[in-house]
């Protein structure tokens, strides 16, 4: 199974975008050059980056290293129905992306992903994505690690399906102060709830006045 890294951008406040609706994408305007080259850095130590639905409709992102030197990761979106914007980045540049949807996703939703350049896709669950089978796929392509950035939907259910291995946080030095802005963690309609854990604080260092720490899981529960 691959070893998992959520890499996240948090304000003073807790949040991933400085408003409701909004990009996590803004947050970059608070970045330099060294983290913005140690952030594809980080890209490119890993096999595969996966982000969530929302968060390629809400940013389109394009997920590529491109401010340091290294390949590209494969690019993971699960997405239970499918339904993504066809015009989106991910799915129009040509590079290698895997799409993971349910088994009830429809078939000409699926049939459209698929004609996509370099969009390859996999059924993973019944009624949503499973995560678990999903890791399976990953690791029979020979994907040992993966990098996820997000959103805070996609990271609650991978919490909570306990497949996280390591948290990398970006400490933005601003307040959102919008109460709707997506915090680190939200759980999907399903209103689940996660478990206790436990975590440890392993590196922390600053790059262009933005902290980044770094935890891995506390071997033992005090």
């Amino acid at each position: 199974m691959p070893t998992i890294t959520t890499l996240s951008e948090l304000t003073i406040d807790g949040k991933l975008s400085l408003g409701s609706g909004g990009s996590s994408k803004d947050l970059f305007d608070f970045y330099g050059d060294d983290l913005r080259a140690w952030f594809h850095a980080q890209r490119a130590l890993h096999d595969a980056i996966m982000v969530g639905a929302g968060t390629v409709r809400c940013d389109d992102p394009e997920l590529t290293v491109r401010h340091a030197p290294g390949a590209n990761p494969l690019r993971v979106v699960p997405c239970s129905t499918g339904r993504l914007p066809l015009d989106a980045r991910l799915l129009t540049d040509g590079l290698p992306t895997l799409v993971a949807v349910s088994r009830k996703a429809e078939e000409d939703v699926v049939a459209a992903l698929a004609t996509k350049p370099g969009v390859t896709v996999v059924r993973c669950g019944d009624d949503r994505v499973d995560l678990h089978e999903l890791m399976g796929v990953l690791d029979a392509r020979g994907i040992k690690t993966l990098m996820v950035e997000g959103g805070s939907r996609l990271l609650h259910s991978l919490f909570e399906a306990g497949l996280v291995s390591r948290i990398v946080i970006k400490h933005i030095p601003v307040i959102s102060g919008a109460l709707e802005a997506p915090t680190y963690l939200r759980a999907d309609r399903s209103g689940s709830t996660l478990a206790l854990s436990r975590w440890q604080l392993t590196d922390l260092f600053v790059k262009s006045g933005v902290g980044v720490s770094i935890y891995k899981p506390l071997a033992a529960a005090a």
